[in-house]
Parts: C-alpha cells; structure tokens; sequence
C-alpha cells in the first residue's frame, strides 16, 4: 500500500483492533450494551478497508517483538538444532527454556503470539460476519469493481484467520500424529465476532485435526476469492503493498499439506505458485534489504514495515541477527552495528553439515562462494591477543567465545533498518519444498532441477542429481532464521537434534507434547466453566 494511504488506514485499523481485542479478557456483559455503540462496522466500501487492514495490523505489526510472526519464528527457530546459544550471554528473555525446550512452562513471548493471532482472528471474523450478515451485498448501489473488492476482501480475511490459526497450531498444539492431536481440545475455536461477554468467555475448544481442516477450508475459500495481482483501478490502493494474494494463499496451504504429509495435494499449489510471475533472478540480499515500498522478485508475500507513522521492527529478531534494528544502508563496513541483545548463531552442527565450515571451524570454499553466506550471514574470528582488533572481524562483545561464530544477518538490511520489510513467502521455500515432495514422490530428476534453480542464484555450481540430505542441506543455507526449520523437520517425521547442546537427546516423532501451553487466563477460564 502507499505510505500516505497506510497512515491514513494503520492508526484506525489499530484502534478498531484494540476494541475488537477487548473480548479476550472482559467479563462484563455492560460492555457490549453501550446506550450510544460507535457506527461500527463500516459505512462504505472505503471504510471497510480499514476493516480488513486490522488483522495485518495486529497480526504482522502490533508488539514490540513483530507481533505473532516474528516473536513466533524465533522461538520456533532457538528450539532447532541450527542454532547455538553463545554461552554466557543474557537478555530479557526466556532463552533458557526457549533453547532448551522446556515446553512445560508458560513464557510470556508464545503467549505473546497466542495474544496477538487471536486479535488478528476477531479483526478477520469482524470483517466476515459483516458480509455474511449483509448478504456480501452492504451498500446500495454497489458497482462490478465493488463486488471484486467484496471477493477480495472476503478472501484476505478468511486468509489471514488460517495464516493466524496455523501460527496457534505450530506454537500451541500437538503435532500431525502426536498423542493428543485427534483428541485434545486445545485451542479456543473462534469462528464468530463475540457480541456479548458470555460469547467471549464461553468458548469452545478444538482439537488440532479439527483446526488445520478449518484452515484448509479457509485457505480453499481464499484462492477463489483472491486476485493474482493488485489491479489499478479495480482494487483499493492500499492493496497494493504487503497484502496477500492468491499465490500466497497457495503457499500457505501447500505448507499445511505438507505438514500434515498431504503431498498429492501439496505438489499443484506448489507447481501453481512456481509458475506465476516470481523469480530468483536476483541476489538474495534483494529479499530482504527494502524499507520502501518496493519487494525483491521472489517475495510473494512480506510485513510491510516502512510506513513512517510507526515503527513496526519486529525487533525479537535481534536475537539472532548479526545487524542491530537501528543499523543503517544494510548495515554493513562502515556501518555495522551490532545487536545489544543477540545470543543464538547459527549451530556448528549446521555449518559443519552443509559444508560453510570444516571441522576445524576454517570457513570453506563452499562458503565463500556462496551469495547467500556472503550477503546473508556474517562470520566474526574469535577475539585476538592484539591491540585494536577490527570489529568487524573479530568478536568483541562476547571475549569468552574461542571459535569462530556465524551470525544470521538477514533482518534489518534496508537503507534504514527501523522500516526494513521482512519476506513471509519467498519463491525460493516453493522450489525447496516441491524438491523434497518430488523426492519423496521418486521424481529425482525435477527435485534436482528444483534444487538447481536454487543454487544457481546462489552463484553454486548445479549438481548432476540430487539425494534427499542435499535437499535438506539446501533447506538450511536458503532458510535458516526465518522459523522453518522446525516445521520443515516436523513435516517430513524427522528428529530434531540436539545441535550444539551437549548431554540432550533427540526428539523423535511424533513429538509427543512438544507445544506451548496456552496462556493460564484461558485455562482459568475453562476450569470456571468446567470444562
């Protein structure tokens, strides 16, 4: 969207937000019987625009971490085995449990993600129960361009409540497979606005099963409804920029299905997605280092941070980025600046593995001319015993390090990294994924086309045919510090290693209890009704 027309729509859709967000914790039924209700919803077709802005808003912005993508990503990614956490480093942050899975603690972050999806779900069922409640016909006189818009808008928010849910169901509830994932009730099951306080607190949960087909449902519902592309004229200017299409409805139910190992159903949406109007013609850093309203060409769908109203960093990233969320011009020579906080690199186990570090920690060739090491990653040599050593060489900030560490740098690499847009769906994940599925499917010839076409445009050399670990080696170099790793893991039935901690075993499928519990208010809530 253009930054005047986001300013014009962010500050209202965060308002709307706030309202609509207040059913989770009230109790008081004289809330929702206000003797003069505010005209809400909308009036016309502009208005309703800021109705389907709200969950992007408090999906993708409302936190100080980035709202539940972010904040869910990197939790997702420090329980992997492709990180390392620097050993006596600190932040304000549950990293211990984080790092060391001890999923059987409430942490204030996941419940930070279940807070933020199930704002964005009540701003999506708003928006929905409205044109359901109007026939999808609610103004008069309404014209063809009208009723694409009512399509779309439909579409985007029946998307975003599955992209929200999918979110709920990685972070909150048991894996495909696992003990509890066809019978245990675990989530609230929203798929109404509430109009009374008995409404928002007598809620009923569903199980995982029963979720992930009311996603795919939503998701199904969504690629009818969705454009390809935003059309001048036809569609409303704030469509433009960092909203979803139907490629990325496509790409999010191609993940559904490949993590619920619905390959046969996976494998269209990809080949769909791959041949739409995305390229990796570019180096990768193009994906990541805008903070205008611009996208690289492989990015489908992404956070659009650069409006200048408000900040909307997601800054749990710093965690693990080499690059501060205040650096500036991509943030590297001469204006490097690190993160305060950062604490988790990339794992030896995962350098080692795919060949960016020997086994006497010595960068490798294969690094070297990799476009992805080289722009997206960055390597600090331990602290030397010499006067001035050069920071951006050597690692001064944690002296107690005696190996070389390779950092994630692919956040806040804009001109100004404070408005740096973050990629959700690349192209890149769609040649990936559909590599590993034509893999399993005995088809080695297209998985290794696949893989080529992902290593070409990192500057690598193709190979002659592809076996399932350079797959999954492929997987980490592209991936790594964007929250796929444990999906990817849990999708295809792998353990999840240990990585660089020592005396902890794997966790094998179906991961039995590997999820965050949810928030204790909403346990509190189902222990007063009896549940």
């Amino acid at each position: 969207m253009s930054n005047t027309i986001y300013k014009k729509l962010f500050p209202i859709a965060t308002t709307l937000i706030l309202l609509m967000g207040i059913y989770s914790s009230c109790n008081n039924e004289d809330f929702f019987e206000l003797t003069n209700p505010p005209e809400f919803p909308w009036l016309n077709m502009n208005e309703l625009e800021f109705g389907i802005v709200s969950p992007y808003a408090a999906g993708l912005h409302s936190s100080w971490g980035g709202a539940f993508y972010m904040v869910g990503n990197v939790i997702m990614d420090i329980m992997t085995d492709q990180v390392f956490l620097v050993p006596g480093s600190a932040a304000n942050y549950p990293f211990i449990e984080t790092y060391f899975r001890t999923v059987d603690v409430q942490i204030g972050r996941a419940d930070e993600v279940f807070n933020a999806a199930y704002m964005a779900i009540g701003a999506c069922n708003s928006v929905l129960d409205f044109l359901n409640a109007t026939g999808r016909e609610p103004y008069q006189g309404m014209n063809a361009n009208d009723r694409l818009n009512i399509d779309r808008i439909e579409g985007e928010a029946l998307f975003f409540r599955a992209y929200s849910y999918s979110y709920l169901l990685m972070m909150h509830a048991p894996a495909p497979g696992a003990e509890g994932f066809t019978s245990r009730e675990v989530l609230p099951l929203r798929l109404q606005f509430p109009t009374s306080a008995s409404e928002a607190i007598d809620v009923d949960f569903g199980t995982a099963a029963q979720l992930y087909e009311i996603v795919i449902e939503d998701l199904k519902k969504s690629l009818e409804l969705l454009p390809e592309r935003f059309q001048p004229g036809i569609h409303h200017p704030s469509y433009q920029h960092g909203r979803a299409n139907r490629y990325a409805a496509a790409m999010i139910l191609s993940r559904i299905y490949f993590r619920l190992g619905r390959i046969d159903e996976a494998l269209p949406l990809l080949d769909y997605v791959i041949s739409g109007p995305y390229q990796l013609n570019e180096d990768p850093i193009e994906a990541f280092n805008r903070s205008n309203a611009t996208s690289g060409n492989e990015v489908i769908w992404y956070a659009l941070n650069y409006d200048d109203v408000k900040r909307f960093t997601p800054r749990d990233a710093t965690l693990y980025n080499f690059s501060d969320y205040r650096a500036m011009n991509g943030g590297r020579g001469a204006d490097t600046k690190r993160g305060g906080w950062h604490q988790f690199t990339m794992s030896h186990y995962a350098l080692q593995r795919i060949g960016w570090m020997d086994n006497n920690f010595a960068e490798t060739n294969e690094a070297r001319r990799d476009k992805r090491y080289q722009q997206l990653y960055y390597r600090l040599e331990p602290k030397p015993n010499t006067p001035d050593p050069d920071p951006n060489r050597y690692e001064l900030q944690y002296p107690q390090i005696t190996t070389p560490m390779v950092w994630g740098d692919k956040y806040y690499r804009g001109m100004d990294g404070q408005f740096s847009n973050v990629p959700l769906v690349r192209l890149a994940e769609a040649y990936l994924t559909r590599a590993i599925l034509r893999f399993k499917k005995g088809n080695v010839q297209g998985a290794t086309a696949d893989i080529n076409v992902v290593r070409q445009r990192a500057g690598l050399p193709v190979l002659t045919s592809v076996t399932e670990e350079d797959i999954h080696k492929e997987r980490i170099k592209e991936m790594s510090f964007e929250g796929d790793r444990l999906n990817y893991l849990q999708s295809l039935q792998l353990a999840i290693g240990p990585g660089d901690r020592v005396n902890v075993q794997p966790i094998a499928p179906p991961y039995n209890g590997l999820y965050w519990r949810i928030p204790q208010r909403e346990m509190d809530f189902r222990i007063q009704r009896g549940d």
